[in-house]
């Protein structure tokens, strides 16, 4: 008996030590008592508690500056507001909302100043099984962890050493584990002519939706999450007139 509950018990501690592949996931972010009386779809009225921000440098541009990502934590739902997030880029949007299954809304005016709501959606969201596959070896081969790991804004981030297949340069880059979808973030790349962010997310087919590159020094960008907290924000949808587009 003495010896079963030896080795049961230093195969807990082995499991510990040399399988980190083991630790919990992310905790949930709860809704705050705000979101029960603001987050109101039907109404197009949307409500996000919490930020992202980042701080990034452009070399191509030599452009520095900050990006606010409003955030439901609840549904991964994103908001990406002109004045903090794409600038004058684009169409004349006043604000777009994204969410994890690849729809999105814009806001904004039309050449007659009229507002005007555009849906989108963004099929990469939901790859076949080939497609998946790929993304799936691709980021086994090219995206390899380090022993680099550390604690921010309470989610762990871990840091890989990124291998570019076209030409085989190297660098290295901190990814940071969610318990919500960044694919609102990173599919906003595949919207075309809309918007664009002062530097580029486009890792959705690299990337599993639960990793968000949250610090990054490359040849062409610095990217660093500086703050990951509450902060308040309410886009509402209502005056604007939906315009169907083509597809």
């Amino acid at each position: 008996m003495k010896r079963y509950l030896f080795v049961l018990t230093l195969s807990v501690c082995l499991l510990a030590v040399l399988c980190p592949a083991f630790a919990q996931a992310p905790k949930k972010i709860p809704a705050d008592k705000q979101r029960a009386l603001l987050w109101k779809p039907d109404k197009g009225q949307y409500y996000f508690s919490h930020a992202l921000v980042f701080d990034y440098q452009n070399k191509a541009d030599k452009s520095t500056g900050t990006i606010k990502i409003h955030l439901d934590p609840l549904t991964g739902a994103m908001c990406f507001v002109k004045e903090t997030s794409f600038g004058q880029g684009g169409r004349s949007f006043d604000f777009v909302i994204g969410f994890p299954d690849g729809k999105y809304i814009f806001c904004g005016n039309d050449e007659d100043g009229k507002k005007i709501r555009i849906n989108e959606v963004v099929k990469e969201f939901k790859p076949d099984v080939d497609t998946r596959k790929q993304q799936d070896d691709d980021f086994k081969t090219y995206v390899v962890p380090t022993q680099n790991k550390r604690e921010e804004f309470g989610l762990t981030s871990t840091e890989y050493d990124l291998t570019y297949a076209t030409s085989g340069t190297q660098e290295k880059i901190w990814l940071t584990k969610t318990p919500f979808s960044v694919y609102p973030l990173y599919g906003l790349e595949f919207v075309e002519s809309a918007v664009s962010l002062p530097v580029s997310f486009d890792y959705m087919n690299l990337l599993p939706s639960d990793l968000l590159v949250s610090d990054i020094n490359s040849k062409d960008v610095v990217l660093k999450l500086k703050s990951f907290g509450k902060d308040p924000y309410t886009a509402n949808a209502k005056g604007y007139a939906l315009l169907k587009v083509n597809d």
